[in-house]
């Protein structure tokens, strides 16, 4: 049986690494700039700036997200400008795909929203989170239109969604975690995010890895007022879905351009969605790689094996 095992562990290994190979690398958005974010060392590398949309400069993005098939989408929301983009993680550059058609919904002399965004695993639904009115709509990925959820009750100033529940984070002042219904848009808090926010926190953006672990990057800027010096780095944290603790990994450093500038976006690659009953925490590999298919044919091999022993132990008996 030696050979068979060595077979299928030799399959095994390589299925892994296929795992591995798939993993989608993390990226961070800042003011106008899209960052390579490693959150093994808690370190962001500039990838380029968003660009200009005739002329004016695309500035102040938040909400970066990866849809299902691996694009990323982010959100302009000036006080004449409120859209959805397509950034590409290449070069940085953002391409707008629709208008929010949120005119005039805001709040205050400049429109504000305060937006963040969340893909969907189960549709082309892109969630749509305002911090400034404390409402939650869907957005169709394809066109930027927006349709109201629902008030949510609460300041969210960051959402995210694994397994088909969405989550949201406060800041500003509620330094609580919040499960959503996504029915509903109604924000129902899950826990505070405990001790570890001794600054007075902007917005946290969220990502869940592919093994379930959900990271977060805290912003501090700008501060509530000139009394509080603006913080040099964002902070990398982990937080707990269940309790909604918080725990700061470290500051999340990397070139001048992101020093002392806010983070409002933040993912680490596609929402998971394994659908009822299914194992929720599985990373499956992709049928059509390379990897995956030598795997597929060790275990063959393995099971071909087996077969002709037994029928050899039969023609002996």
């Amino acid at each position: 049986m030696r050979p068979l095992l060595c077979i299928i562990a030799a399959g095994m290994l390589v299925a892994s690494a296929a795992v591995a190979a798939a993993a989608t690398g993390g990226y961070g958005l800042a003011f106008d700039t899209l960052y390579h974010v490693d959150v093994d060392q808690a370190r962001a590398d500039e990838i380029g700036s968003a660009g200009r949309i005739g002329g004016r400069l695309l500035g102040n993005l938040s909400g970066l997200t990866t849809a299902a098939d691996g694009t990323l989408y982010a959100v302009t929301a000036g006080k004449d400008l409120k859209l959805l983009l397509r950034v590409d993680p290449a070069t940085g550059s953002a391409t707008p795909v629709g208008d929010f058609g949120l005119a005039g919904q805001g709040s205050g002399q400049y429109d504000a929203l305060d937006l963040s965004m969340a893909a969907s695993c189960q549709t082309d639904v892109l969630w749509l989170a305002s911090a400034a009115v404390d409402r939650l709509w869907r957005v169709d990925r394809a066109t930027g239109a927006t349709a109201l959820v629902g008030d949510t009750g609460h300041l969210i100033t960051g959402v995210v969604e694994r397994n088909g529940v969405l989550y949201g984070a406060g800041g500003k002042g509620d330094n609580r975690f919040y499960r959503i219904d996504a029915a509903t848009g109604a924000a129902t808090p899950v826990g505070p995010l405990g001790p570890a926010l001794t600054r007075w926190v902007n917005s946290i953006s969220m990502a869940f890895d592919s093994e379930g672990v959900l990271w977060a990057v805290v912003n501090y800027v700008p501060p509530p007022d000139d009394e509080q010096a603006p913080a040099t780095w964002n902070d990398l944290a982990r937080i707990d879905p269940k309790t909604g603790l918080l725990t700061i990994v470290g500051p999340l450093v990397g070139p001048e351009s992101l020093r002392e500038i806010g983070m409002r976006g933040f993912t680490l690659g596609p929402p998971e969605c394994s659908g009822p009953g299914a194992v929720a925490d599985l990373v499956p590999v992709p049928v059509d790689s390379p990897l995956a298919l030598v795997a597929l044919a060790s275990l063959l091999a393995g099971a071909a094996f087996l077969a002709q022993a037994r029928a050899v132990r039969a023609r002996r008996a």
